[in-house]
């Protein structure tokens, strides 16, 4: 749907730092629907400031295309990490997965608990948590991004159509397959699910067809992580259990608290630094892709697949920028 481009912004004396632009490609300008979801990512991520979640720094307009600027966040997307790790063999420890779900579960809490100007309450529903929109950088810190499909009550008309299901299909939660509203909760499950998937290498609802795969997230039979990994703390194990029940009900009721039971899941990895080790294994990551391909390849973040550095300069109405963009691929549903 778009094309993310890294930029160098620059300013009064000397001042510079990285960027990411983002830009919808030239197909998708004519659709309204994915023009009006470009501009709900920017409208809600200028609003949530928050360590945890990617940063929107300008919205800019020029000859009919809009263009996001944003952080640029140095590192991988959680779905390439999944993937890189399962095509070596190798499992990815449990402590990075739980630090990876406290950091996503921060920034979900801002967004759920988001206050207008005048002081009310009007909570953002993400309704995309999927592997691909969790950022993980080099430093270890995890960033949220992608907005786009973002349901904000202050908002005055929806973007969905009516019938209609939002989000990446294998991460839906099951009250959604049923014509339900997505709640926090239903952010929630998306949350444990991609925690499962980390652990497992696999996803949590898969199969040949859409059917298939919406059939199993209704049913929601989702078996104990601990058989795919018996090295899970028993603790953990039950956190997964609650996160992915079936009924929203019976889910943990805000992020913070879900967060909170992940933290003292965290106590048993007793002499780890997380965030630090997380860092460390994103870093080497990239150095196995990288040895893989036998190229140039970097990360594009936010979010998708990975394109060859190119180089091409682009002037803005706030900003001279210089620019490497990184091609994106539309984004399956």
């Amino acid at each position: 749907m778009a094309t993310v481009y890294k930029a160098v912004q620059k300013g009064a004396a000397g001042f510079h730092r990285t960027v990411a632009i983002k830009h919808i490609r030239p197909e998708y300008r004519a659709l309204k629907n994915y023009i009006d979801m470009f501009i709900e990512e920017a409208r809600v991520g200028s609003e949530l400031q928050h360590p945890n979640i990617v940063q929107v720094h300008d919205f800019v307009g020029e000859n009919g295309s809009y263009y996001l600027v944003m952080e640029w966040v140095e590192g991988i997307d959680l779905g390439a990490f999944i993937k890189i790790n399962r095509d070596a063999g190798s499992q990815i420890a449990w402590p990075y997965a739980v630090a990876m779900g406290i950091g996503t579960l921060r920034g979900l809490g801002a967004a759920h608990t988001r206050v207008t100007p005048d002081g009310t309450l009007s909570p953002v529903i993400h309704r995309d948590v999927s592997p691909h929109n969790v950022l993980l950088g080099i430093n270890g810190v995890v960033k949220l991004s992608d907005f786009g499909l973002a349901k904000a009550r202050d908002r005055i008309a929806s973007l969905t159509a009516p019938g209609t299901v939002k989000g990446k299909l294998s991460y839906l939660a099951p009250e959604v397959t049923f014509g339900k509203p997505n709640t926090p909760q239903s952010d929630l499950f998306g949350v444990g699910n991609v925690i499962w998937e980390t652990l497992s290498g696999e996803r949590l609802f898969d199969g040949k067809n859409d059917v298939e795969i919406f059939k199993k997230i209704r049913a929601c039979k989702v078996p104990p992580i601990s058989e795919r990994r018996p090295d899970v703390p028993p603790a953990l194990v039950a956190v997964l259990e609650a996160a992915l029940a079936p009924d929203p009900a019976n889910r943990y009721a805000t992020a913070t608290e879900f967060a909170s039971a992940l933290s003292q899941v965290m106590k048993q990895a007793v002499g780890v630094d997380a965030a630090t080790a997380l860092g460390t294994a994103v870093q080497e990551a990239r150095q196995r892709e990288r040895a893989a391909s036998g190229s140039d390849v970097v990360p594009t973040l936010p979010g998708g697949p990975r394109a060859k550095r190119e180089s091409v300069d682009v002037e803005f109405s706030t900003a001279e920028v210089g620019v490497e963009p990184i091609e994106l691929t539309p984004k399956k549903k």
